[in-house]
């Protein structure tokens, strides 16, 4: 059985549990955003305010409009964390779209690890997963089974955008716990899977396909909706890697498209992972056989100076330089897949660099404005 026919199953006792709708007087009456230029109205808007406004949906992305929902046309508008979806006479609902992006990433939630009976959890068996600390209280305290559905995960670890730590996915939910807003409302936030779900659809109309390992990333990546359509992929290119005191740089050999280095700037961490942009640069490697291979300088300690390309880059740029410090280990040779977008980004990793034994990784997600995360494609 699939996600959506199992959601039809699960979607029936939520009918009973939806929130009434608000006052005649409100359903009348708009409320518009600068922010995105839309408005909300009637029962939508009422529902949004009663069930925790900004905070839970966000702004909304599209006008109210009509949309083909398992089976029914019914009035919906998307937003930002959500999509809410008039029933009628059942009242509004937030959409599955915890189950449509594991289905489209091709995550299929039934064979996804199990738990039961774990102590301080709260087991389901209709899907034979649990719901255990920090988000049980955060489920239980905000509408529970009617707000999030039956989870679809246990607790793991997953990207968005350049922040990396625990989530668990519902029914029409995706919960992340930040460790670094400890004590604050932000402590647990709700991911933003209205944006996620309309950018992955957006893919269909592509005449491009996305390389299949990156799915998952895809809808890690905070910028996704501006890199456009996805053009051929590069496959088993030339590489390498090296890491640096404060960063990294990478080197890949795109045939046609030239020999690129990009210099990368450390993994951001904590509170930076979550409010800090961080961005690359990319230069040409212009280093032939028969250049000098390094200057000769004398690092400090067992620090090593760049050589070749990066060398030449290193010591060409002394904003680089001075950005990255000194090398702590040599480059090391790893083939990379590459993926340029339509609209000027490109998806990047080196595969032999994941440790896909404990499910990490790393796809390198450069905007088309020089911006970079660094996601878990796992």
């Amino acid at each position: 059985m699939n996600i959506r026919h199992m959601g039809l199953l699960l979607a029936v006792p939520l009918l009973a549990l939806a929130p009434q709708l608000g006052a005649p007087a409100l359903a009348q009456s708009q409320r518009c955003f600068a922010e995105t230029q839309l408005c909300i109205a009637g029962p939508i808007r009422a529902y949004w305010e009663r069930n925790g406004g900004l905070a839970t949906f966000g702004y909304p992305i599209t006008p109210l409009q009509t949309e083909r929902v398992e089976s029914q046309d019914l009035p919906v508008q998307w937003f930002e964390r959500d999509r809410l979806e008039d029933h009628g006479a059942a009242g509004v609902m937030a959409g599955r779209l915890g189950a449509e992006i594991l289905e489209w990433q091709g995550r299929a939630w039934q064979p996804l690890p199990a738990a039961a009976g774990n102590r301080g959890c709260r087991y389901f068996p209709e899907t034979q997963h649990s719901v255990c600390q920090p988000f049980l209280s955060y489920w239980e305290r905000n509408g529970g089974l009617a707000r999030f559905g039956y989870p679809l995960t246990e607790g793991t670890a997953e990207s968005a955008g350049n922040w990396y730590g625990a989530v668990q996915y519902f029914e029409r939910r995706r919960m992340e716990y930040h460790e670094e807003f400890a004590g604050t409302r932000s402590e647990t936030l709700l991911g933003l899977l209205g944006r996620a779900v309309r950018d992955a659809r957006a893919l269909g109309a592509c005449a491009g396909q996305i390389f299949a390992p990156w799915r998952h990333a895809f809808a890690s990546v905070s910028f996704r909706g501006a890199l456009g359509c996805p053009q051929p992929a590069i496959q088993g290119a030339p590489g390498a890697v090296q890491p640096f005191e404060h960063g990294s740089m990478l080197w890949v050999d795109l045939g046609a498209q030239g020999r690129k280095i990009y210099v990368l700037p450390p993994r951001p961490e904590g509170a930076d992972a979550t409010l800090t942009p961080i961005r690359f640069q990319v230069f040409d490697d212009t280093w032939a056989e028969g250049q000098p291979v390094n200057a000769g300088l004398t690092p400090p300690g067992s620090l090593l100076e760049p050589q070749r390309g990066f060398g030449k880059v290193w010591r060409e740029h002394p904003e680089v330089r001075a950005r990255l410090g000194w090398a702590f280990a040599p480059e090391s040779p790893a083939a990379a897949d590459y993926q340029p977008w339509s609209g000027g980004g490109a998806l990047l990793w080196f595969p032999a660099l994941n440790d896909t034994r404990h499910g990490f990784g790393t796809v390198f997600a450069l905007a088309p404005g020089g911006g970079l995360e660094m996601v878990n494609p796992f």
